[in-house]
Formats: C-alpha cells, structure tokens, sequence
C-alpha cells in the first residue's frame, strides 16, 4: 500500500455493521431492471443488478460510459484513454456484453476496436442500469456477460403536464474542460415534446508523470514525430456535440413515440499521436405500448434505425472509414396472470457493416440475427421459480472488397435456456440461485478479421471453421433489504466450451511487423464474486450519514492450457461516507485496487493503487425552481494508476488530479 489507508479502510467497513438506535426509517432506492421499471415485475429476482440516476449518477459521471461505470461492483473499463472507454462485467467485454440504448442496440464499431468509442454522451443520461451475468434470454447471445442499458428520456413513458427545463454546466482541471447541456419536456393535451443538447470541449488529459512506463520507455521507440508523453497525455483531446427530440402520444391503453438523436465526436487516438477520429451517429427510435385485456395484458414495439460512421485521420489524411447502418426491432408480450408472469418476443437485428482504407482489417458483411424467446416466473409467498428459453439465428454474408477478396456466407442456430429459484426466508432476507445455458455464434470479426489492428498493436486473423461458444453459468446470491440498509452478495462461476479467444500464434506479420494474433476456441473458466452495500448508520437532528461498501473479485483461466486469460481486473475494495443535512451533502470515497500478478503470456503486471474522491452538493429551492452547484475532486492526491483491464495500460495511466466544478438549474 502507497498510502496509509489501512486503518481507515479498517475503520469504514466495521462502521457498515453497526446497528445503531439513532437510525430511523430511511426510504432506499427500488432496485429496477432495465427501462424505467418495466421488467421490475418480472425479473426483479435477479441478483445482480444496479440502478445509477439523480445524484449518484452525477457523481459518477464520466466522459464515457465505460469509465462512468468503472468503480462499480464487478464492472470495469476498457480505459482506451479519456475518449474511447466500454463496460468489462465480470472479465467480460466487447461482443459478450451487450450496451443498449432504452434497451436497444447503440449499433455502432464500439465493439470492433478499443478505440471505438460509444456514441452517447453521459450528461444527457437518465439513468444506467447494470445487469452482471448472463441475459442472453431476454437480449441475445452476446449479453453472455451481462447488459448494461443507457435510459434517455426522449420517448416518455408517462404523461406530465406543463413544462420543466434543466440546464446543467461543468468545468474540470484535468483536461480544462467544459462541459454543458440543456433539456425541455413539455406536455398539454396527451401528447410530450422532448429536446435536448449537449456540447463537450476537452484539452488534452494532465497524468501525474510519465505516460509511459519505465519499461515501455526503455524497449519501444516512439513513432517518426511523437513526442515522450509528461505530465500530459498527448492527443487525448476532445470536440463532441448531441442534439436530440422527440414526440410522444398518449392514448388511454397505452403511448406512441418516435425520437431522433444527432451524436458527433471528434477525438485523438491516445496510442497514436498523429490519429483522430471522426465519428457521427444518427439514430431514429420508435417506442410504444397498448395494454390489451386477454391472457397478455400488453404488447409493447420498439425500434431503431442507425446510420453510423466514423473516420481514422492521420496527419491529416483519411486512413480507414468505418460504417454501420441498420435497424433492431422487438416485439413484446407481456402476461401476468394469477401467480403466473413473464414475457415472451421476437427480436431482430440486421446491420451493414464496412471498414475501407489501407488499414482496413475487417471486410464488408451484412449481418442478419432473429430471436424468438419467453422468459416466464411462477411466484409463491416464499419462493419465485422462474425458466426462460431463447432460439437465435444468426447469417454473416462476408462481401467481395478493395481489401478481402471473395464471398462467404456463415449460417447458425443457438440455443439458450434458464432455471432460477429465490427464497424469501422472511420480508428482508433472499437467497437465489440461477443457472443459464447459452450459445453465441461468432462475429463477423471473429470469423473474417484479416489484417494489422493499429489500435491493438496486433496481426488479426479470423478463423471461418469457428463454431458455436458454450457457456454454463451458475450463481449463488444473498440480499438483505431494511428500511436503513441494502446488501448484494453473489457468487458465481461461468464454464465455456469452446470460448474464442483471440491468441498469439508466435510469428510476425511481414508487411506490418505485427505479431499476429489468430482467434482459435479454447475451454475457459471465469469464476469471482461481487459485493455491494448501502447503510444508514446515523439519522440524527445534525442530519444523515450512511456508508457504501463494495468489493469485487474474478478470476480468469484458459484451461485448455492451463494458462490466464489477459487484462483481467484484479481484486478491488471500495469504502465511502456521506452525510447530507437541508439544502447540502458532502461525501468522500476511497478505492483500493490490488496488484495484479495472475498473468497471460507476453502480459506486464500492475501495481496497486488507492484512489480517493471527495465532493459537495449545495441546492437552493424556490417555489418552481431548482439550483444546484457541486463540486468534486477525483484523485485527491494525485496517484500514477494503471487500469490493468485496459490494453494501453502501460502507455496511458488514469487522469490525474482533478476539480470540477458544476451548476445545474431545473426550472
């Protein structure tokens, strides 16, 4: 440990456990699943699941998703520097776990490359929910992970009179950035309008010392150009603009609303100095509901059309042009009937995707995926017992282009399924345990890659003879829910057959001087546990203090070889204080995450590190208005933190220290 936070952390976790007479009734947050409460009813057993929106978000707001997300129990980043970050559940990431937008699909390249950033902007965020684990049943083999579901208030769910408007700012030291936004809803006669927009302008990122490792200093030659990274990350500078409306309609059974979202984002490409991209998103969504008086009490359509793309830059010249258009539909049923509920659907996905340009490793393919699904729950006064099945077909066309020569079709059918039983021994106290079998089909990148990854420092090549991934997954949880206290205990194993893992091969490229790495499928082993606390330990005339606590641990192995999976997370504790009286709150949070030493082949270690958050909220109400100023320092003293999950560990710590400082006013 670099700091002396043992007696601290000591002290923090036996203050979690005690039972006080000072604490009174104290109302917690419901625990919802997935867009705005409307599977509450039907998978609210679900263990392990986190809900983030109003203050707690804003604390925990970040320039990306990924890193917003970072800290939380069990979910870490992929940390591609301060612009292109995505979840990691459980050593989990990119095309097993799956990011919806108001639980759709972002369809964008985030999952093709750790520089490909998602195309949606955090401060415009109502809430984030987290489901860790598999939910394959409800959104396709790819959420083999977990699901991490972004909700935007564009498309309303419930109709309010009048008009309410929120403009929020923020500026930060770190990178001398400003950060703003503005929203209207509006409601008269059944129907809602919804605007918003948002404008972000970061500098370049302040790190504590060097970038780059002494180890990565003494045996990598920087590019014809670069410069040695201090004190500051180069090129890790940011322009980005959101612009978004919708229409909503209200009928007696049921709503009617379509939404558009306009996203652009210019960055720099942290591991190469002289890279930017530029990305652009539109994005049309249709969202309604009809409550219906039969066997299904409601049908509910959604949909999105994307047209995305994105340009890589160097020294000004336009290298390699990114593209994906398409739409996602689903179709619900929802019954509720007696002790029975559940839902049943069908989804479709059907995207174009592209990548043109000299250092274009994927080839053009059209990727079509049909689902049919149910997941149903059989509920007692003591116990829920619930099953759930999926069928997904999945069709990859691989096209003839400039860089891939030829024509190939891929056609498979995956299975999945699902048994769970929760116990309830009194109103406070559960157990579950769950069990899933899923399939996933490989990605067209899986099968079809073919050429030098710039941005990963790697030869990739696809394997078209890849087949189906297994993955049997068993979980063990324990709640507690009072009036003063929340705790989430899970334990978990998930066993894969034929896990695709993308492995070095030992040669070189000759064009590239790469080493080339070959997607093959291995047997693999990923087990851990996560844990999450919230107390009131004190409810007194001076005011509230509760405490939050979360500990994560996951371990993973190719046991075909015997050997570790790469850029795991290792263990983290996290402890944290708040106390609010009237009109303010004050906080402070300490993270501790550990060495990691449980190595892949050609993998460094990172040390371990303690990072410390403090902050403050002042509000000011009057009669039909809300004003809020808060401030937050992140990395209070200014720790040298590699993010071992992330594949630039060693040439891109965590930011440095930072103030923000912020207003938010809702009229």
């Amino acid at each position: 440990m670099k700091q002396p936070y043992g007696l601290f952390l000591v002290i923090l976790l036996g203050l979690s456990h005690l039972q006080t007479s000072a604490a009174q009734e104290v109302q917690l947050e419901k625990i919802q699943v997935l867009e705005h409460g409307d599977h509450d009813s039907l998978v609210d057993f679900i263990p392990s699941v986190t809900k983030l929106n109003g203050d707690e978000l804003r604390q925990k707001r970040r320039s990306t998703i990924g890193d917003t997300l970072q800290s939380e129990a069990g979910v870490n980043s992929t940390n591609f520097g301060p612009n292109a970050s995505s979840p990691v559940i459980r050593g989990l990431d990119g095309s097993r776990i799956r990011v919806l937008q108001n639980g759709l699909g972002t369809l964008d390249a985030s999952t093709q490359s750790a520089d490909h950033n998602i195309p949606i902007d955090p401060i415009l965020v109502d809430q984030i929910e987290i489901v860790r684990g598999p939910m394959s049943l409800l959104y396709g083999s790819s959420a083999v992970g977990g699901v991490v579901n972004i909700v935007t208030n564009r498309i309303h769910h419930q109709f309010s009179e009048g008009l309410l408007t929120e403009i929020q700012s923020q500026g930060e030291t770190v990178n001398r950035g400003i950060s703003s936004s503005a929203r209207m809803d509006y409601g008269k006669n059944q129907w809602m309008l919804h605007l918003d927009g948002s404008n972000k302008n970061l500098q370049n990122q302040k790190i504590p010392g060097y970038a780059r490792t002494p180890l990565e200093r003494s045996t990598s030659d920087l590019e014809s150009g670069e410069t040695e990274p201090f004190k500051e990350l180069i090129n890790s500078e940011s322009n980005q603009n959101n612009v978004g409306t919708g229409v909503t309609k209200f009928f007696d059974k049921g709503f009617l609303g379509v939404s558009y979202n306009f996203f652009q984002n210019n960055y720099g490409a942290v591991k190469e100095q002289l890279v930017d991209i530029k990305m652009q998103q539109n994005r049309l969504e249709l969202n309604g509901e009809y409550q219906l008086n039969s066997f299904f009490s409601k049908v509910k359509l959604k949909s999105i059309a994307s047209n995305y793309h994105h340009k890589e830059v160097e020294s000004g010249e336009v290298g390699t042009i990114f593209n994906n258009k398409g739409n996602e539909s689903r179709l619900e049923l929802i019954n509720q009937q007696d002790n029975w509920r559940g839902v049943s659907g069908a989804q479709t996905q059907i995207y174009d995707f592209s990548a043109n340009g000299n250092e274009a490793f994927l080839p053009v393919s059209k990727n079509k995926i049909f689902s049919l699904f149910t997941y149903q729950e059989y509920v007692l006064p003591k116990h829920t017992y619930s099953v759930g099945a999926r069928v997904e077909t999945t069709e990859i066309d691989k096209k003839n282009s400039s860089n891939f020569a030829g024509e190939e079709t891929f056609r498979l059918t995956n299975y999945s399924g699902s048994l769970a039983h929760l116990y309830k021994w009194n109103d406070k106290h559960s157990v579950s345990l769950s069990y899933s079998y899923t399939e996933r089909a490989p990605t067209f990148q899986e099968l079809f890659a073919n050429g030098a990854h710039i941005a990963t420092g790697n030869f990739e090549r696809g394997s078209n003879s890849l087949k189906e991934e297994n993955a049997h997954a068993l979980e063990v949880s324990l709640k507690q829910k009072t009036e003063s206290s929340q705790l989430v205990f899970n334990v978990y194993s998930q066993f894969f057959q034929d896990f695709i893992s993308l492995s070095p091969t030992g040669d070189d490229d000759a064009d590239s001087g790469l080493p080339i790495y070959e997607y093959k499928q291995v047997n693999a082993q990923f087990y851990g546990l996560d844990f999450e606390g919230k107390h009131l330990i004190a409810k007194t005339d001076a005011g509230d203090l509760k405490f939050k606590e979360t500990f994560d641990f996951v371990r993973a192995k190719n046991t075909t070889e015997n050997t570790n999976l790469p850029r795991i997370s290792p263990a983290r504790i996290g402890t944290g204080l708040e106390f609010s009286k009237d009109r303010w709150s004050t906080d402070v949070e300490v993270q501790y995450v550990f060495q990691q030493t449980k190595l892949a082949a050609n993998e460094t270690k990172t040390d371990d590190y303690f990072l410390t958050n403090v902050g403050g909220q002042y509000s000011i109400q009057h009669t039909n208005s809300k004003f809020d100023v808060f401030l937050r320092l992140r990395n209070v003293f200014d720790i040298d933190a590699r993010n071992h999950v992330s594949i630039l560990k060693d040439v891109a710590p965590l930011p440095g220290r930072n103030l923000i400082v912020g207003i938010q006013w809702l009229l």
